[in-house]
């Protein structure tokens, strides 16, 4: 744990070094996920909280795979290429040390961006806060893990640093459009084989979950997203076990 808490601290010094990443991921991250709720809820002529709640989760899971997807696929690719992990590893740090502290730092980074966000909305629209906020902020927490376990399935898969973050974009409007950040018209448009296969991706089981943090509601009905978010864990943990290579291109 040491290790990972260790590697974690680095990375997130690297990202606070570089001040156009992180104005830039602060600055998109704040516009998607609280800029279209907040027009959203000033363009509506009555108050409509399932609306406005339907389309703040649907833009957070949007901004948590921005965020955890497609920069750990970056960020591993780039310190790859540059023969950052050869050096982590050569200095005596396992390997699932080094990619378990990246995660850790990017788990963080996308947590509290979530935080910003939905104390934005609290504060500037008539979103209340969640019935049960642990179980809100562990969902935030969970489903920002796996999706960092996703972005670095796609670091394997397509391990130039510079096609990386295309590469990740299909997958970021699956999420979007099956958590319903493109409003709940767009959703209800796709035939119910499409919503179906949507719901499969992560961001499903976190707006389930979400939903039932914001509305209350009973713990058992979420069987179901948490045994959704175990198996891409899983998928994503065997992959990186057998598949992750720390050599850069030849």
């Amino acid at each position: 744990m040491r290790d990972v808490l260790t590697v974690a601290r680095l990375g997130g010094r690297l990202f606070l070094g570089d001040g156009r990443a992180v104005g830039g991921i602060a600055v998109l991250g704040v516009c998607l996920g609280a800029g279209l709720p907040l027009l959203i809820a000033a363009s509506l002529r009555s108050r409509d909280v399932e609306v406005v709640l339907g389309m703040h989760l649907g833009m957070l899971a949007v901004v948590l795979t921005m965020v955890a997807t497609t920069q750990t696929a970056v960020t591993l690719s780039t310190r790859r290429e540059m023969l950052v992990l050869k050096r982590l590893r050569a200095s005596g740090l396992r390997g699932r040390a080094i990619i378990g502290g990246e995660l850790v730092n990017i788990v963080t980074q996308a947590t509290l961006l979530s935080a910003l966000i939905s104390m934005i909305l609290y504060t500037f629209t008539y979103v209340p806060p969640p019935q049960l906020p642990l179980l809100f902020a562990a969902c935030v927490v969970a489903v920002a893990g796996v999706l960092a376990l996703i972005g670095v399935i796609f670091s394997i898969v397509t391990r130039r640093p510079d096609l990386n973050a295309p590469a990740t974009i299909p997958f970021i409007v699956a999420s979007a459009v099956g958590a319903g950040g493109y409003g709940p018209f767009v959703t209800g448009l796709l035939p119910g084989w499409v919503q179906w296969a949507l719901d499969l991706l992560p961001t499903g089981a976190m707006v389930e979950i979400a939903g039932l943090a914001y509305r209350g509601g009973e713990l058992a009905t979420l069987t179901g997203p948490v045994l959704n978010l175990t198996v891409w864990a899983l998928l994503g943990l065997v992959t990186v076990r057998f598949l992750f290579r720390w050599d850069p291109r030849r």
